[in-house]
This record gives structure tokens, sequence and C-alpha cells, in this order.
């Protein structure tokens, strides 16, 4: 029996026969389809990493390309071509990749895109930026939106789409989603846009993320699926993530959203909960293999649920 085989027979054990029935999620929501942040299986190869996801119930890759991640930038020329080929040999897609390039300041990064483009990829996720703590925030803002206009010449050049997504925190662009407006508004989406995460939406926009989404749907050029609760950790008010369905993000409300606005764009899906190091990159994780799978399929059947529900 090859690995393939193998990982169904096994998620189907430790899953469950019912939850493996569920329809695949891109045929339900007619979607090009559910692509893993890979980060979550960077303790396993290309071939064994595409075989995992494909038997968990995968659409696609959103291959990490970056330091630390499934591809080493420093060695793009050779890797990229060889974990892409894995992925398609897998019979799935490889749509996006998540970078740290966010200016133009590095001439290889350039040729990184170029390849990527070449081998099939559309979109990449770009680095974080952060505010300048010595200087007014709305400088900082107009200093991000020149670097990203720049950025988003090289992608027209290339005919790629960048896309920046809006995470929670202190100091950083795009936690409160109009600053990102600002540095996007003027830019064509095509080129620069926004990978749209709810989960930080709703962290830092509590009960105002519906006008959040609506601000950057013109912008969103694929989304990203993770859920959290608040929890009180070492006496502490954290953020806590969650399993899709386990915590505070209204999925109802938003999958309506996505619905009436008609969004077609591809899905990422995050694991960021504990999976023994796994969730955050570990190439040696405590959680055996199978129960990070099983996990991942847990999830895909969870928003299959919540889509249905809607």
């Amino acid at each position: 029996m090859d690995r393939r085989r193998f990982l169904d027979a096994t998620i189907k054990s430790v899953v469950g026969g019912t939850l493996l029935s569920t329809p695949v999620f891109g045929k339900e929501l007619k979607l090009p389809g559910m692509h893993l942040f890979s980060k979550v299986l960077q303790f396993l190869d290309y071939s064994q990493m595409a075989d995992a996801a494909a038997a968990a119930g995968l659409a696609g890759i959103d291959l990490t390309v970056r330091p630390g991640g499934h591809v080493d930038p420093d060695n793009f020329e050779r890797d990229l071509p060889l974990a892409i080929k894995a992925i398609k040999a897998a019979g799935l897609r490889c749509d996006m990749i998540s970078t740290k390039i966010a200016g133009t300041d590095n001439a290889r990064d350039f040729d990184l895109l170029a390849l990527a483009r070449s081998l099939g990829i559309t979109l990449y996720r770009t680095d974080a930026l952060r505010y300048d703590e010595t200087t007014h925030p709305m400088e900082s803002v107009e200093q991000h939106r020149k670097q990203l206009s720049a950025l988003a010449e090289w992608n027209r050049k290339i005919g790629i789409t960048g896309m920046y997504q809006n995470h929670s925190g202190a100091g950083r662009l795009g936690a409160a989603i109009w600053d990102l407006y600002l540095v996007l508004r003027d830019l064509d989406p095509d080129y620069i846009g926004c990978q749209f995460d709810i989960r930080h939406a709703v962290t830092d926009g509590g009960l105002m993320w519906p006008d959040s989404f609506r601000m950057m749907k013109p912008y969103i050029r694929s989304i990203i699926f993770k859920d959290f609760r608040w929890g009180v950790v070492n006496g502490k008010w954290r953020v806590v993530s969650t399993p899709i369905g386990q915590g505070m993000v209204d999925f109802e409300n938003y999958f309506g959203m996505l619905k009436k606005a008609g969004v077609d764009v591809p899905v990422s899906l995050h694991l960021e909960y504990d999976l023994g190091g796994a969730e955050k990159g570990s190439r040696e994780p405590t959680t055996p293999e199978i129960e990070i799978l099983a996990a991942i399929r847990k999830d895909i059947v969870a928003v299959n649920k919540l889509w249905k529900e809607t």
C-alpha cells in the first residue's frame, strides 16, 4: 500500500468514516478549493507533505517560501520547482506561496517571483510591515504605500499578484484595516491586494469586522480560515487559537457575507492551535503525524458543516 492510501485509511480510523464522507470543500463552495498553509507540515519533505494534504482532503498547498519554510529562498532556483512538481504529482494545486518579500530592494526576490509565475503560481503573500515608533503612524502608512506601490510595479511586469495579510497586534500595518485601505486604495488589486484573515479581523476589530470586510472586499485576492478565543493564560488574557468553529469567529455571519458578495478566491487553511509544535513550523513536532492530519481533516469538515448551515 502506497503512502497516500495508507494515510487515507489511517485517517478514516482516527477521524471516522462519516466525517471522511463529507464532500470536498472546493466542490461545496465552488471556489478553486482549500489550500493548506504548509507551515503545519514543515516536518515532511515535499512529496510526503503533498501526499498528506491530499489524503486529508485538501485541494492545494499554500507553500511557505521563506526563511525556515518548506522552500528556503536562498535555494529557490533548485527547490521551488521540486516542491511544485511534488504537489502536482499528488493531484493538488499550488496557486499561492507565502514569502518574506515586502519591497524591491533585493533583485533575487524579483527572480523568485518570476520563477514562481512560470511554475503556475499566480498569488503570493508579502511580508508583514510595521509602524515606525519614532514617527506618527500616518507617516509609516505613507512610507508603506510607496513601498508596496513599487512592489506592485514588479508584480505587473511579472504578471503575479501580491497579497498583504491583515494581522492583529500593536504596531502592525493592517491590524486596524483602515490603514491598509489607505495603502491599497490607489493601487491595482490585481498586482497588490489583500489576503483577508477573518481571525485577525475579529481579534483587533471586535464587533466591527463586517465593516472591515466590506472595506477590504474590492482588494481581496485570497482568504484565510482559522479561529480563536480570548482566554486566561498564566494569569493574563491572551489570544488562544482553536479549531474551526470552536472559537469566537462568527463563521455563520462571515460565510453569509462571502456568499452574498460572491467572493471567488482561493482559500488558505491555517492551523495555529497546539499540535506539538507543528503549528509553529517545527521540524520535529511531538504530536504524531496522523493526529495532525486528523486535525486538518476535522477543520475541513467543520468548514463544510458551517458553510452548509449558513
